[in-house]
């Protein structure tokens, strides 16, 4: 594998207006605001969730209607920012209490607490052009109670 290391050549104003974008947007979701939670993103979002891929932006409104109807409180906390001249990458910890359906799975009720990892790529203009986010689909499905405990 290959690893390739850059500096950093955007400066700080930048990178400081571009998390607070991020902090922007992930408040938004918190606060269960889809429209503000779009105003975020570009014209062509672009988003990865493990392996599903929602592209413009009436695939990523019903991505986010069935997030927040499934999980009304969720809360982001993001822990850990990494800097590149093309995106920020975050770690955090998605929490929240599965009330309606969620990806086809009954409600079941029950809390998810799990770490994720997202990638925010921004496009010319510092809008973010998407997400990348990767986390273990079977953790959460085990808290739902949807697979078995191993």
């Amino acid at each position: 594998m290959q690893h390739i290391m850059r500096t950093v050549t955007i400066d700080k104003s930048r990178i400081a207006a571009r998390m607070k974008l991020i902090e922007e947007h992930a408040q938004a979701e918190m606060d269960l605001d889809l429209d503000r939670t779009l105003a975020t993103l570009d014209e062509a979002p672009d988003y990865k969730i493990n392996n599903d891929e929602f592209s413009g932006p009436e695939s990523v409104r019903a991505f986010y209607t069935d997030l927040f109807a499934g999980f009304p409180d969720l809360q982001i906390e993001i822990t850990r920012r990494y800097v590149s001249d093309e995106a920020i990458i975050i770690e955090a910890t998605f929490s929240g209490t599965h009330k309606n359906q969620w990806i086809g799975v009954p409600a079941t009720g029950r809390r998810v607490l799990f770490p994720l990892c997202a990638i925010f790529p921004f496009d010319e203009n510092d809008r973010l052009a998407g997400e990348r986010v990767y986390f273990d689909s079977a953790v959460i499905l085990r808290q739902l109670g949807a697979l078995p405990r191993q």
